[in-house]
């Protein structure tokens, strides 16, 4: 092997060990965030993990999954200090003229719209682009089907028929709490990475609702940094092909 050769092998190990020993592998962060406390309520824990089952990252538009827990649980509750806004606390609708189930009679109701503002900007990393987000929410009490008074969602203040359809799909037959997921189309996202939740009740209000928490999960444009060992990888074969160019000039 000849001194040429021997430099720009040299050059590619060197490189190699360089950057191996500079660079470290850069983690995805987390995919997803949770907003609120899993504590059914404030009335008790759950026996697993509610969100079991249920698809929390890369759900596509309209696309929605259920967990697999419904849990009954005891009532009234109202929130604690320090609880995430929106969250532990009974609703009725914005009007309510009617009553058709306890939460709809506590003394701890307070009238719609339950409002959660979700801030994912920590998943979303400078420069990027949200691709997919999945909103998950721990609903409580929806009995649309029972009771007949139709629940409306609206997302960043525009209208959610895919989520206004599912709230009023449940028939959770009193104070029983169910987490699922739904893909929500990118276009409706706020550049400042804040989704704004609203949650009302028509008709005559009387039918009592709660979050225990939600969830968002975001898939974005960017990738994380190739690990160290592709880098080095990638050097040692820039060095062999250089060399290669190299023999067949002579």
């Amino acid at each position: 092997m000849c001194r040429q050769q021997l430099k720009l092998l040299l050059f590619g190990l060197s490189l190699a060990v360089a950057l191996s020993a500079a660079v470290r592998p850069v983690a995805a962060g987390p995919s997803f965030l949770e907003y609120g406390n899993e504590n059914v309520l404030g009335t008790g824990t759950y026996p697993t993990d509610p969100k079991a089952g249920a698809t929390l990252v890369g759900l596509a538009p309209g696309v929605v999954n259920d967990a697999g827990l419904f849990l009954g649980h005891t009532f009234p509750f109202s929130p604690a200090p320090g609880t995430f806004p929106g969250t532990d606390q009974i609703f009725v609708g914005s009007v309510q003229t009617g009553a058709h189930d306890g939460y709809s009679v506590s003394s701890q109701r307070i009238n719609g719209p339950m409002v959660l503002t979700l801030d994912y900007s920590s998943l979303v990393p400078p420069g990027g682009k949200v691709t997919t987000l999945t909103l998950g929410l721990a609903a409580d009490d929806f009995q649309f089907p029972s009771f007949g008074q139709p629940f409306t969602a609206t997302l960043n203040g525009q209208a959610a028929p895919d989520l206004t359809t599912k709230l009023n799909s449940l028939n959770e037959s009193g104070p029983t709490v169910h987490f699922f997921t739904i893909g929500i189309d990118p276009s409706i996202l706020s550049p400042s990475n804040v989704l704004t939740v609203s949650i009302d009740e028509g008709g005559d209000g009387g039918d009592g609702f709660a979050m225990d928490f939600a969830t968002v999960g975001v898939t974005t444009n960017l990738n994380p940094l190739p690990e160290p060992s592709t880098l080095a990888f990638a050097c040692v074969s820039i060095a062999a092909v250089a060399l290669r160019r190299w023999r067949s000039r002579r």
